[in-house]
């Protein structure tokens, strides 16, 4: 049985992957503020130093088979017209990038040896596709962090390639998680299709799942039918 730790196991694409692992026979350990969706959950503010050791010394010296940061914030107003770069706070701009970039790569670092212990050990970390070159959304902080886990990805894969870890970003547009639906629908987001979750947990069943010997550095999932 696979043990996997996934990080913003509370809602969005982190919720349904776990509760998607969990149901495939797999040992999940949750983390967030509020109460995971399932698997054991740790309750931890990775968006600082202490919450990130609070969750190494919860995890001890267990095996890990996958290391999965699935979570984030960003922005207020972001992705909508309400968003407004100059009025941003200080302290809004270092939270979206500890949370969202800073945290994954101490986490990387911190369960090296947890996930060295695998045989086919995988770090996933959920892009975007805004952090890819020439698509850029407005918010700042969010992309800038989104930008960095494309680099994050391609060191690790070299730093960590002697313990035979391998990192994948997948950078995907719209999700239809209950809160870009409910966006969807009030008008906040355009009309669109977002990608169904089921599209992003197949994913990640492949990037878990594929031979060892492998690595898929990067994938992106694009929406047919984007906004209008």
């Amino acid at each position: 049985m696979p043990t996997y730790l996934i990080i913003g196991a509370s809602r969005g694409i982190g919720a349904a992957t776990a509760t998607h692992l969990e149901k495939r026979g797999a040992e999940i350990l949750s983390v967030s503020r509020s109460p995971s969706a399932a698997g054991t959950w740790i309750e931890a503010d990775i968006g600082t130093v202490d919450g990130v050791n609070q969750v190494v010394q919860t995890v001890g010296d267990r095996t890990l088979d996958g290391l999965l940061f699935l979570g984030g914030i960003w922005e207020k107003g972001a992705f909508t017209a309400e968003y407004n770069f100059l009025e941003s706070p200080v302290s809004e701009t270092l939270a979206v990038i500890a949370v969202n970039l800073t945290a994954p790569i101490l986490l990387a670092q911190a369960l090296a040896q947890n996930l060295a212990r695998s045989d086919n050990a995988r770090i996933v970390l959920m892009g975007s596709t805004s952090g890819l070159p020439n698509a850029a959304s407005p918010e700042v902080a969010n992309t800038a962090a989104k930008f960095g886990l494309q680099g994050a990805a391609e060191a690790l894969n070299l730093s960590l390639r002697h313990l035979g870890i391998a990192t994948t970003v997948i950078n995907p547009d719209n999700v239809a998680t209950p809160e870009v639906e409910e966006d969807i629908a009030i008008g906040r987001f355009g009309n669109q299709v977002p990608i169904p979750l089921s599209d992003v947990t197949n994913t990640i069943d492949y990037v878990l799942e594929i031979g060892a010997s492998s690595v898929p550095s990067s994938i992106s999932l694009g929406q047919k039918r984007p906004a209008t």
